[in-house]
């Protein structure tokens, strides 16, 4: 009675692996090549401002306020206003970065800090890892390619999983999920079932860690992540992305500047919402000032300043550096310049910074290259199991069929099916949702195919 039981559950669990890889692999195929191409962004940004940086002027002088910068940004673009004035990274960098909101796409400018001519005018997904960014995370399809990214995603972990599972040796040595057998053949795509597996054994758990550490970023899961903080009573100072900070005081407001270790909205969204707000209050401490008050501290860079929004917004000073257990951010008056807030790593709650060490190895910053080469292998076995299981599933198939594995005579199983996906949502829930969708087309369709038997 259990080898039966047994039976018919591994026979359930192939037939969802089988239909759920069918619809994941395209996705996961270009998650993985734009996720490590992104794991290189520090190399490919350090290379494009290099040449940026060559076009600048050698000669020493006094440097151009940064206000007199912003102006000249603004003026190219008409209509636009500031988001962001980021430092040059140290005395050798030439050039300050700004980048402007407006009707249009971003726009980013590296302008000369000691002439104040514009070196280079991009939009912002003329930029190749905002690019690779925004493929990554929204498939260029805004939040509801955020959601498909999310759906697969949480897909992918239950493929390793029930596909580790389907794996595991059964009557012979344990070490052979690790290294098969090929000597012995048993049907045309035996030898692509041995390397789909042996490549899931072996990167299984490096890609679990990678697809669980990306999680933070979705729209669901990490809504989901931020409820559960609250209800846990755990919340650090300026949690929110919109900081509620107000110059003069500390009272609820709702002023860009956000101090959240990653974020879960999209940058259009927030641009449209920075552009809607209109350009910078008059009066109060300059950009200048701020940029004199921060220098000394010696932030890890990049650092940004952002402006404040509304009457008594607050200028936001942020540090944030690739490895995000360096963040930093500090509020200042917008009329006095002292200093309202400062938020560092360790003020953060044990959960956030629990997550921004798994999202630091996710990009590839938590201990340098090693980190970087980790993720490229685990990018590479993703498409190796998508390549040798599609391999798989062709041979197999029948002429004109999709060749779906039948349903188990044995249905007994439904209950605990049920009881699975209602667990399953409340830790990925768009793959419970989507999961729960998907079975009760299957019971249509098998109801019709048994009807149409009869």
């Amino acid at each position: 009675m259990a080898s039966a039981f047994l039976s018919g559950l591994q026979h359930r669990v192939w037939r969802w692996h089988f239909m759920a890889g069918l619809v994941v692999i395209p996705f996961v195929v270009i998650l993985a090549l734009t996720g490590s191409t992104y794991l290189f962004k520090p190399q490919v940004e350090a290379a494009i401002e290099a040449g940026i940086n060559a076009k600048a002027s050698q000669e020493a002088g006094a440097m151009v306020p940064a206000d007199t910068l912003v102006e000249t940004a603004l003026a190219a673009h008409p209509g636009y206003v500031l988001k962001r004035y980021v430092l040059p990274d140290g005395p050798e960098d030439l050039t300050a970065e700004v980048e402007i909101v407006g009707d249009g796409p971003a726009r980013y400018l590296w302008l000369d800090t000691h002439t104040g001519a514009i070196l280079h005018d991009v939009k912002s997904d003329a930029r190749i890892m905002n690019f690779m960014s925004k493929i990554h995370g929204t498939l260029l399809g805004g939040n509801r390619g955020s959601l498909v990214v999310e759906t697969m995603a949480s897909w992918t972990i239950i493929l390793i999983v029930t596909g580790l599972y389907l794996w595991w040796p059964r009557g012979v040595a344990w070490w052979r999920v690790f290294v098969p057998d090929f000597s012995v053949r048993v049907g045309r795509r035996d030898v692509w079932k041995k390397l789909h597996g042996a490549t899931g054994a072996w990167i299984g758990v490096l890609v679990l860690v990678m697809l669980l550490s990306g999680l933070p970023w979705t729209q669901v899961w990490g809504a989901g992540f931020t409820r559960a903080k609250a209800l846990a009573g755990l919340k650090s100072p300026g949690q929110e992305w919109f900081v509620t900070l107000q110059s003069g005081g500390s009272h609820a407001g709702h002023d860009m500047g956000g101090a959240d270790l990653w974020k879960t909205g999209s940058d259009d969204d927030e641009n449209a919402i920075i552009a809607g707000m209109g350009a910078m209050a008059p009066a109060g401490i300059s950009l200048q000032d701020v940029v004199d008050k921060v220098i000394p501290q010696g932030l890890w860079a990049p650092v940004n300043i952002q402006p404040p929004r509304g009457e008594n917004g607050v200028w936001t000073v942020r540090a944030m550096p690739q490895f995000r257990p360096r963040y930093e951010t500090v509020h200042y008056d917008k009329w006095t310049g002292e200093e309202v807030m400062r938020i560092r790593f360790a003020d953060q709650n044990v959960a956030d910074r629990t997550m921004a060490y798994g999202v630091a190895f996710h990009e590839g910053a938590l201990f340098g290259w090693p980190n970087q080469v980790l993720g490229v292998i685990a990018a590479l076995g993703v498409v190796m199991l998508s390549v040798t299981g599609g391999v798989m599933w062709w041979k197999r198939k029948p002429k004109g069929h999709v060749g779906v594995p039948p349903m188990p005579a044995d249905r007994r199983l439904a209950a605990g099916v049920i009881i699975l996906i209602v667990g399953l949502a409340l830790f990925l829930p768009m793959a419970g949702l989507t999961l729960l969708a998907a079975l009760a087309l299957d019971m249509m369709w098998s109801a019709s195919a048994a009807m149409r038997g009869a």
